[in-house]
């Protein structure tokens, strides 16, 4: 199961870094709206998801039970994502989800429903590796 979940991600990581070089600079800044993020701001953010979802899947599995929740619009701007160079964001994610890919295949099948606390639910590993996979295909949709 790791391992299917390690290769959909790694294959994500490949198609979207191709398709990135199609998104010219102009529409990497442009916002919909002023309150809403820019493609560029959306990928910084698919980089904190990653940050905070590393945490998660190397802690459950030890046993570790810390609630691991972060507020998305604060690590937008506090990262400063809409100033910061593209490559620098698109590299950043790139390795971060590359770390996500080894931690998941170094995953036992047999931890997958272990859960950890976030906010005011429980879910096991598994349910937030899909997801982890959801929330990025739904994002990179934006982006595209």
């Amino acid at each position: 199961m790791t391992e299917a979940l390690a290769t959909q991600l790694s294959q994500i990581i490949e198609t979207a870094l191709k398709d990135f070089e199609s998104i010219s600079e102009e529409q990497w800044n442009t916002k919909p709206a002023p309150e809403k993020w820019s493609k560029k701001e959306i990928l910084g953010h698919l980089a904190d998801s990653a940050i905070n979802n590393i945490h998660r899947f190397v802690r459950i599995p030890q046993g570790d039970q810390t609630n691991i929740w972060y507020d998305q619009n604060y690590w937008v701007k506090a990262s400063d994502y809409e100033h910061q160079d593209l490559e620098s964001i698109k590299s950043l994610w790139q390795s971060l989800n590359l770390q996500i890919v080894r931690v998941w295949k170094k995953t036992w099948d047999a931890d997958l429903q272990k859960t950890i606390p976030v906010k005011d639910e429980t879910p096991t590993l598994q349910f937030l590796m899909e997801d982890y996979i959801d929330h990025l295909n739904h994002h990179l949709r934006q982006i595209f």
